[in-house]
């Protein structure tokens, strides 16, 4: 019988790993932000390309312009209530329900305000080993960035950019301080 492996659980197997090899303990709900960026952003780069696009949420994360959290600075961007939560004035605030505004997020993937999933298989239980190996990596990555274990390749770069892709209204303000595979990325 072949056992199905989901997203979740190869996170916590490499996160337990990296806890027990490096004696370095990270948040996990932090980590797995980052690592879902990385997954969606950057999962086709090289290992370099990902280490630059997770150094980048690293470093709007120890900026004073955006949150002070991995999970903060992937979510940022205007929102807007659900129309479930905000048909109820009685409704406390810790219990109202907000969503990114479409096409106004700081991260692509988050953007589209679709459903994202992270499938390592079918759901007839098949691996897609492509997709188990990128996340695989997405976690590795991210668990290095975020405990130093790498140098950080753009240290001024608070913003990157796919150009093959997209051609931002903000990247013509910008001076490119490098290019890592497919991205490119500018100093702040």
């Amino acid at each position: 019988m072949e056992i199905i492996t989901t997203a979740k659980q190869i996170f916590v197997a490499l996160l337990m790993s990296f806890s027990i090899d490096t004696g370095s303990f990270v948040d996990q709900r932090q980590a797995y932000c980052l690592a879902e960026a990385v997954y969606f952003e950057a999962r086709a780069e090289s290992h370099s390309g990902k280490i630059a696009v997770a150094s980048v949420i690293k470093n709007r994360m120890e900026s004073k312009k955006y949150p002070d959290t991995y999970c903060g600075v992937v979510g940022d961007g205007p929102k807007r209530e659900s129309w479930k939560t905000r048909k109820d004035p009685t409704l406390p605030p810790e219990e109202r329900i907000y969503y990114l505004k479409k096409n106004m997020c700081a991260f692509s993937y988050q953007c589209d305000l679709k459903k994202e999933v992270i499938w390592t298989s079918y759901k007839d239980g098949t691996p897609i080993p492509e997709n188990e190996t990128a996340w695989r990596d997405a976690v590795s990555v991210s668990l290095d960035v975020m405990t130093g274990l790498v140098r950080n390749p753009v240290p001024n770069s608070l913003h990157y950019a796919n150009m093959n892709i997209a051609n931002p209204y903000w990247a013509e303000q910008k001076e490119i301080l490098r290019v890592v595979g497919n991205h490119t990325f500018f100093k702040d």
